[in-house]
């Protein structure tokens, strides 16, 4: 299995020789990532992935990010706000290249310009999805595009020692998707993906205060109370049962209307999403050698903007005997690995990862 993909043979000329500027991306389903190598740290950035266009033609862009997502739900009739990637997936080349763009002009210095990225994408994409993402790279200005796998990336930009030849376990819960990935020898050794995430729990949020309360929210408001309030039934017994009240439309009068959202009503909405990465993690974990399950045992990690839901560790532990640990920065990681291998691109070839271990 690669690790990685390019747009261009590693003997073309025309790739980028000696000190570059380089840019490792996240392009999420929620929100896209850009980290900056500076020095022994990083320069980070991050913007809403949402695109505005003219309803009549959705090439023609007319906001990119935060401006964009202020605009979701509240656009006139000629306009409309939309996200160009949906379960990490690009929907429209278009718009992603837009995002893209902007994720590129916010990461780099006024005239520099960006020789290579490397764009962090789901482990199960397609080569055609791939090829996607390395095409509107090049077209958003690049010299020399990567696609990199989001778990390796993650366990790139966490420090983990994946160079080790011991199991490294890597769940990414996105707002799209969730990577299930293992690492051994700086390479995946196996891989599952759940497509469902964080953006599901929005969804799920919205229709629970629908039934329960006859109130319709705003997916925003949605998304906020995971934030706040999100919680994952687990055995613990210290996780406080968290309120927040948000404004809502009641069905009955359409009248605006308050409602008491609690952790117990967004642990409901998050167990369709939280089986379906159980199912996926036994799976891993039956197909998992003896030789690995000690590495995995000790070197467990969860990132992406789900890992932060109260009672995640605490699940997966009830589960599978893991003590599983949350990243501190869950967000940044994936940007943070791309950065790194956008750096030094040929790290992860065999021949040089092997020669490391050696």
């Amino acid at each position: 299995m690669g690790l990685f993909s390019s747009n261009k043979d590693d003997n073309d000329n025309n790739a980028p020789k000696g000190e570059i500027n380089s840019l490792g991306i996240d392009l999420g389903t929620l929100n896209t990532v850009v980290a900056k190598p500076s020095g022994d740290k990083f320069d980070l950035y991050q913007i809403p992935s949402v695109v505005a266009v003219k309803r009549d033609d959705q090439s023609s862009v007319l906001a990119v990010g935060e401006e964009a997502k202020l605009m979701l739900g509240r656009t006139p009739e000629d306009i409309i706000a939309l996200r160009p990637l949906k379960k990490g997936v690009i929907e429209s080349v278009v718009q992603a290249q837009a995002l893209l763009m902007k994720a590129m002009e916010i990461g780099r210095k006024e005239k520099e310009k960006v020789g290579r990225i490397v764009i962090g994408i789901p482990g199960d994409s397609t080569e055609v999805e791939k090829k996607a993402a390395e095409e509107i790279g090049i077209k958003a200005g690049a010299d020399f595009v990567l696609v990199i796998n989001e778990g390796l990336a993650s366990a790139i930009g966490s420090g983990l020692p994946i160079a080790k030849p011991n199991g490294i376990l890597i769940v990414d819960v996105g707002a799209g998707s969730t990577d299930l990935v293992v690492i051994s020898l700086g390479g995946i050794t196996d891989i599952q993906t759940v497509r469902y995430g964080g953006d599901d729990i929005d969804n799920n949020i919205v229709k629970i205060v629908k039934e329960k309360f006859n109130v319709e929210i705003g997916i925003h408001e949605a998304e906020q109370s995971k934030i706040n309030v999100g919680l994952v039934k687990s055995s613990s017994k210290d996780l406080e049962n968290l309120t927040m009240e948000t404004i809502g439309k009641s069905v009955e009068t359409n009248r605006p209307e308050k409602v008491i959202i609690d952790s117990q009503l967004v642990s409901e909405a998050v167990e369709p999403i939280i089986a379906e990465i159980i199912v996926a993690l036994n799976q891993i974990l039956k197909r998992l050698s003896p030789e690995l399950i000690a590495g995995v045992y000790h070197n467990s990690l969860a990132v992406g903007g789900g890992s932060q839901l109260r009672g995640l560790k605490e699940r997966i532990c009830d589960e599978f005997k893991i003590p599983i640990k949350i990243s501190n920065d869950p967000m940044t990681v994936v940007a943070k690995g791309a950065a790194i291998v956008a750096a030094e691109p040929r790290a992860l070839e065999p021949e040089v990862r092997l020669s490391g271990f050696k």
